[in-house]
């Protein structure tokens, strides 16, 4: 069960990670690669994981992957941990589903699904508060 979750996480991941090369990589178009003449192989088909190397373009580590900060976080923890510590210290946003790094141990959502929860939060006190207000 756990090796499932963590499977499904790392694909997850190349998903975001290929979808981040196509909208945002300037050497990117129509699946080749300006900078090397050929097809665009910052993804490597045949790593199934982030961890054993399955990023080797510097461009992309370097300029296009900052531009995502949950996802450069998350990516850099894959990169870096021990072979042993399958995806430790990673959640799932109780959200959207989306794999990132808490930034202490309550912390259910990403960055993103944080702000809109916590506006949420904020309008339903406002309610009640108002509904208390209306009775008294």
């Amino acid at each position: 069960m756990m090796l499932t979750t963590i499977r499904k996480r790392e694909k997850q991941i190349l998903r975001r990670v290929k979808r981040l090369i196509q909208e945002k990589c300037a050497d990117y178009v129509r699946g080749s690669c300006l900078a090397n003449d050929g097809p665009c192989d910052a993804v490597h088909s045949k790593f199934a994981t982030i961890h054993n190397g399955a990023i080797p373009c510097d461009y992309f580590l370097r300029s296009v992957l900052p531009s995502d900060p949950e996802m450069h976080s998350v990516i850099l923890h894959e990169i870096y941990r021990q072979d042993d510590e399958a995806g430790e210290g990673m959640k799932d946003c109780a959200r959207c589903h989306k794999p990132f790094i808490p930034a202490c141990n309550r912390q259910k959502y990403c960055t993103a699904c944080g702000e809109e929860a916590k506006r949420v939060r904020i309008r339903l006190k406002q309610r009640r508060y108002r509904e208390r207000k209306k009775i008294s």
